[in-house]
């Protein structure tokens, strides 16, 4: 069974760029977003930056990770910026393994209330249905916000 763990390096750097390509859900601007936000964490650490880091890991191998950090224009929202999972380690309930983790950390930091953002391309409908059998309501759609037919989402989930 893969470990939980709170900490990131700039050796999971590699391990987090292969997650996210594995996929197949990101485009290589978005790979590099969520790059850019390990960099400013290895920089900042985890409070300065405001990037929070889960990593799963299985036999000391990162398999999945998720990103999350406190919305600064509020007083308790939190929001989950990135959740993956290396595609041969998908079906396992991993995914729900780390955004428990994400929740419950969210919980100890303050937290009352995690959103996340997700595209409403057909590709996402697993995404989708992972956060609805999560618990996660679906607050918002806005239409045509990353591309023609493509709308952001928005789930919350109160903690």
């Amino acid at each position: 069974m893969p470990e939980v763990s709170f900490d990131i390096t700039p050796a999971d750097r590699p391990a987090l760029e292969k997650i996210l390509s594995s996929s197949g859900y990101f485009y290589d601007f978005e790979i590099e977003v969520a790059l850019t936000l390990a960099d400013e964490t290895f920089e900042k650490g985890q409070e300065k930056s405001g990037y929070y880091w889960i990593r799963l890991i299985d036999e000391g191998r990162v398999i999945g990770f998720a990103n999350f950090g406190p919305n600064p224009s509020s007083v308790h929202s939190w929001e989950l910026y990135w959740i993956a999972i290396m595609e041969e380690y998908r079906k396992k309930h991993y995914g729900s393994m780390i955004l428990k983790a994400v929740e419950e950390r969210v919980r100890s930091l303050g937290g009352k209330v995690l959103w996340i953002e997700t595209s409403g391309r057909p590709l996402y409908e697993p995404t989708r249905y992972f956060y609805q059998k999560n618990s996660y309501e679906l607050e918002a759609t806005l239409r045509e916000f990353y591309g023609p037919d493509d709308p952001k989402l928005v789930y919350r989930k109160v903690l």
